[in-house]
């Protein structure tokens, strides 16, 4: 190699060597800096959690020792209570004093069965709370609402009736936040409740329907009954099983399911068999009209519908009855004839019918669900 080749590979050497030293001391500075970074910002959220578990603590200090002044015997909510005055000890507090209020009258509420004392304690919410229920259902935080409205609810605040009504006109207003309104005008006895009902397409499902149905006050139920035409399909299957729970007695209540048992729709005709079947009332002249029904159209009802018929002829007695559940009982669906031998065996003589189904019946499988019939109600005599 030549001199002046020699000199050129050494100088490319040192220049190499000086780019590798000047590129290690910016890559140490550029990790040093970023680790620093990591540090401080886990640092800051390691602070802000304490600060936050401190003021946590803190508060559920407050709320427990705010708790155990409201319920001192000596306390301003005592004295509201033995003398009916509500001081304003009780409406001027701090935003943890009035969570503390909040919970101690939820408590006593749920508690106390002395009608006096539970009207005492939403006269106190209502003053209490009212403006600040009221701000809270403007929110746009739908849990804050919602939170709101279930308080509303437990309190019976029915001087918030009128903002609820505002509310449910908003578009805001989502499906959840809607049912518990009705909810709340179900409970309370409102009015506005029968027109909302009588509403098309109200997005509530057959359960949310029921609850309402089932925490109607009398006026309001006559109302829904009066009503009961005009009402959405839906809305009509959930009144007549919530007369079915209810176990509705007076005669309008009753001629209604009758009526319904000759309905076109054949859910309404189910939903009013299984009403009666559970009710166990049916008029002579409605028991007739039945049978002349069944007699000539009864082998082409759905599967459900023979089964709440079997159900009902066992709880509605009548002699005629008796030569439709030796049908049923040889119906090809085996829920069905074991429904129809239940419902023979609640006769009058029903075993020795029974016993005359399983020698004589044409059809093999009525034979032996009678048969089946006959030996468990032996195996159920003997256990008892």
């Amino acid at each position: 190699m030549s001199e002046y080749m020699r000199d050129k590979m050494q100088g490319f050497g040192r220049s190499m060597s000086g780019w590798t030293e000047t590129g290690s001391n910016y890559l140490v500075q550029v990790t040093g800096v970023i680790c620093g970074g990591v540090f401080v910002t886990l640092l800051i959220i390691y602070l802000i959690l304490l600060w936050r578990n401190q003021l946590t603590k803190r508060t559920l200090k407050l709320q427990k020792g705010a708790f155990r002044d409201l319920i001192a015997d000596d306390s301003a909510l005592r004295h509201y209570f033995a003398g009916g005055e509500i001081t304003p000890k009780l409406l001027d507090m701090r935003k943890v004093q009035q969570e503390a209020l909040q919970e101690v009258l939820l408590q006593q509420l749920e508690e106390s069965t002395d009608d006096l004392q539970r009207e005492k304690i939403r006269l106190l919410a209502g003053q209490a709370f009212g403006t600040l229920y009221r701000t809270k259902l403007s929110s746009m935080k739908w849990s804050q609402r919602i939170n709101t409205l279930l308080y509303i609810e437990q309190f019976q605040m029915t001087e918030l009736l009128p903002r609820l009504e505002e509310m449910m006109r908003s578009s805001l207003c989502t499906n959840q936040e809607r049912f518990i309104i009705l909810r709340m005008y179900a409970r309370t006895g409102y009015v506005r409740l029968v027109k909302e009902l009588l509403r098309k397409n109200t997005a509530m499902s057959d359960s949310q329907y029921l609850q309402i149905m089932l925490l109607l006050t009398d006026e309001i139920w006559e109302k829904v009954i009066d009503h009961y035409e005009d009402l959405p399909v839906q809305a009509k299957y959930n009144v007549v099983d919530a007369m079915r729970i209810r176990n509705v007695q007076s005669t309008r209540e009753l001629a209604l399911l009758e009526r319904l048992l000759f309905e076109d729709h054949v859910e309404q005709r189910i939903f009013s068999l299984r009403a009666l079947a559970q009710i166990g009332r049916l008029s002579d002249g409605t028991k007739e009209k039945l049978l002349l029904a069944w007699q000539e159209e009864g082998g082409i009802r759905s599967r459900l519908e023979r089964l709440m018929y079997a159900r009902l002829l066992g709880r509605v007695h009548t002699e005629g009855f008796i030569e439709h559940l030796n049908g049923l009982m040889g119906d090809p669906a085996y829920e069905i004839r074991q429904e129809a031998a239940n419902s023979l065996a609640q006769y009058d003589q029903g075993i020795e019918k029974l016993r005359c189904v399983a020698r004589v019946h044409p059809d093999k499988y009525a034979r032996q669900i009678a048969e089946e019939t006959l030996e468990r109600k032996q195996y159920e005599r003997k256990m008892a």
